[in-house]
């Protein structure tokens, strides 16, 4: 009977090799697995979503809430909005938001009204006047 150090070593062993095994499996091989376990495509599909929106709405609100403070904290320092006039711009801001069909459209608009183009892939020269 091995002692108990070769036990260890041989469950380690074991392990690695169930690893090797299951990741030399094709995505599927490995939905199969899973649907001969009860588990359909249909409910995999279904998680995925889950958890897509799951992080789409974890991101999204502290992502939003730091742009609508950049924006008020923005019109302070540089305009000397007080409470009232800042809160009437973040209103229209959020309204313009609400309302646009898509981040293209407000681009759009803001750039023929404008003049300013929103470069977001830029790293640091994100708002640029666009040339006459």
């Amino acid at each position: 009977m091995p002692n108990r150090a070769q036990r260890r070593a041989m469950m380690r062993n074991q392990t690695e090799k169930n690893k090797a095994l299951i990741a030399d499996y094709t995505k599927q091989q490995r939905i199969a697995g899973l649907i001969q376990n009860g588990i359909t495509q249909k409910d995999l599909e279904d998680e995925y979503e889950k958890g897509r929106q799951a992080g789409f709405k974890q991101a999204a609100e502290p992502i939003i809430k730091c742009c609508y403070a950049g924006i008020i904290l923005a019109l302070h320092d540089e305009f000397g909005f007080g409470e009232n006039r800042a809160y009437r711009a973040i209103k229209a801001v959020d309204e313009k938001i609400i309302w646009a069909l898509n981040h293209s459209e407000l681009c759009d608009e803001v750039l023929e009204k404008t003049g300013l183009e929103l470069m977001l892939d830029e790293p640091f020269d994100r708002v640029q006047k666009k040339e006459k």
